[in-house]
């Protein structure tokens, strides 16, 4: 018989108490007036809502774990990356570019091979990390009984080998560290005999993959490990039954080797390491929330740069040293580049040569014929506030200057979460509210935004430096003769240098000069 009160709560106690409404109800009169609480019934309608409520609580869990957008649990959001054809983002090794000095006077050729895999280690923030070079480079004769190899570029992590044997009718490996940099993996077969031994290289689709290519492919598999998938002699080879497979990789510290720049080697003797680039890009896994976020979005751009958004999304989740990137077309340059693609890109340390050409390298097979990519530097637009913060006595213990702290923590705060993004806007209601919020004694605060660019200039050198606001710029009053400078307020002013012993300003006339 159907219930005439249907359970629609989730709520424990809401449950039982709807059972208790039904029983009453109920057309027979049984338990009309019956006493629930005070007798036995109470523990079977106990044992029915809790059972009830268990249903319920499953049945949304695993409801939410079907969906992308809804899923908590990794497994399941990597699950649902795997059939949009996503590889989540791996841990990535710390990247440091270095000089590397030899000193070997009595040696007669004209180059040294730095083999790949060469070991260089450092200590930075206490702690010991290991860097390794991912191919092989030539320190060339200098004249002078030195031989010199620049940019060399080596990668934070300890070396992993693996070996397995296939079989089976799905030809795959499942890796067994976690923290693995997949840029790292190479893969195998019959790796100690050389004359028949085979590489097989990475590939992220199948077009343009003959069936005795060997290639191999990475998909996420369970508990934050990856799994390596050989071909089926369709889209690249299948390894033969029961060969042995290497796989080489690392295993990376993340973010914990940023920085590094001190290096040594024991590569060989008299051997000076200077570093051009000090070690950045080392990053954790990709969070579930990215996940969430680019996964669908990579099923739209298919590994190509097409629109703006193509560039941001391909670029971003590529090289995770990337803070924020900005996309738009040649055309908007000032003067104009027709046939470019204008990429802004922000990261730690500054946009340098060498992120340069990975990313252009990166993007070469992806772009349209005929379209360039051109990578500059952020510019900034930074603003200086004047706050003004009334508050009560009576309504605190603390000092001014500790008020003038919380206030002070409060600008960091929003500064760190919504100003560090190209095309931010700064909303003066959204600080002031903040302000008045993170403090009971606090009544009121006024706030004064002025924005600023930095500049230095070179001394002694003649210079015509442009500077954009981004927006049209407006003089409350102009200066004359008659008011002089009492009500006179310019567009633009420096900031305060030392001219001839004197403290001294820049600062226009209000009529732009």
């Amino acid at each position: 018989m159907a219930l005439k009160t249907p359970i629609t709560n989730l709520d424990f106690f809401g449950i039982k108490n709807q059972l208790k409404d039904y029983l009453k109800a109920e057309p027979s009169g049984h338990f009309k007036d019956f006493d629930f609480e005070g007798s036995n019934m109470s523990v079977l309608l106990d044992v029915l809502a809790y059972n009830t409520y268990q249903n319920n609580f499953y049945t949304n869990m695993a409801i939410s774990e079907m969906f992308l957008d809804t899923a908590q649990m990794e497994n399941s959001v990597v699950s649902h990356a795997k059939e949009l054809n996503y590889l989540p983002r791996s841990a990535k090794s710390a990247k440091a570019v270095v000089n590397v000095l030899i000193k070997r006077p009595s040696e007669t050729a004209s180059t040294i091979v730095i083999p790949t895999d060469t070991r260089f280690t450092t200590t930075h923030q206490g702690e010991r990390f290991n860097f390794f070079t991912n191919q092989t480079f030539i320190a060339r004769k200098q004249g002078d009984g030195t031989f010199l190899a620049e940019g060399v570029e080596i990668f934070e992590g300890e070396l992993i080998s693996e070996a397995f044997f296939v079989s089976g009718p799905r030809k795959s490996i499942r890796l067994l560290n976690q923290d693995i940099d997949t840029d790292s993996i190479r893969v195998f077969d019959n790796y100690d005999e050389p004359l028949d031994r085979t590489e097989y290289v990475f590939r992220s689709d199948i077009f343009g993959v003959e069936p005795n290519d060997a290639v191999f492919y990475i998909e996420p598999s369970f508990d934050g490990t990856y799994e390596i998938l050989f071909g089926n002699n369709r889209f690249g080879r299948t390894p033969p039954e029961n060969t042995q497979v290497t796989v080489f990789y690392r295993v990376t510290n993340g973010v914990e080797a940023n920085g590094s720049c001190k290096f040594s080697t024991t590569f060989t003797a008299n051997t000076t390491v200077s570093f051009t680039q000090a070690a950045t890009g080392g990053a954790e896994r990709e969070t579930l929330d990215d996940i969430r976020f680019y996964a669908p979005r990579s099923i739209q751009i298919q590994e190509r740069a097409v629109t703006e958004r193509d560039y941001e999304v391909l670029l971003k989740q590529r090289f995770n040293e990337i803070k924020d990137i900005s996309v738009f077309g040649g055309d908007e340059l000032d003067p104009p580049r027709y046939g470019k693609v204008a990429i802004a890109v922000n990261i730690d340390g500054g946009l340098s040569d060498v992120a340069i050409r990975n990313y252009d390298n990166y993007l070469r097979d992806k772009t349209p014929v005929g379209i360039q990519p051109i990578f500059l530097p952020p510019e900034y637009l930074y603003v200086n506030l004047n706050v003004d913060v009334y508050y009560s006595r009576k309504q605190t213990s603390q000092s001014a200057d500790e008020i003038e702290q919380i206030v002070r923590n409060i600008l960091r705060q929003y500064n760190t979460a919504s100003l560090g993004k190209f095309g931010a806007t700064l909303e003066i209601s959204r600080v002031s509210s903040l302000i008045d919020d993170s403090s009971i004694a606090i009544r009121s605060n006024t706030i004064e935004a002025t924005p600023y660019i930095l500049y230095t200039p070179d001394l002694g050198v003649r210079s015509n430096p442009v500077f954009d606001f981004g927006a049209r710029l407006e003089s409350p009053c102009r200066f004359s003769i008659a008011n002089q400078t009492e009500s006179y307020y310019s567009f633009i002013r420096s900031d305060t240098f030392t001219y001839k012993g004197s403290s001294a300003l820049f600062e226009d006339n209000g009529l732009g000069s």
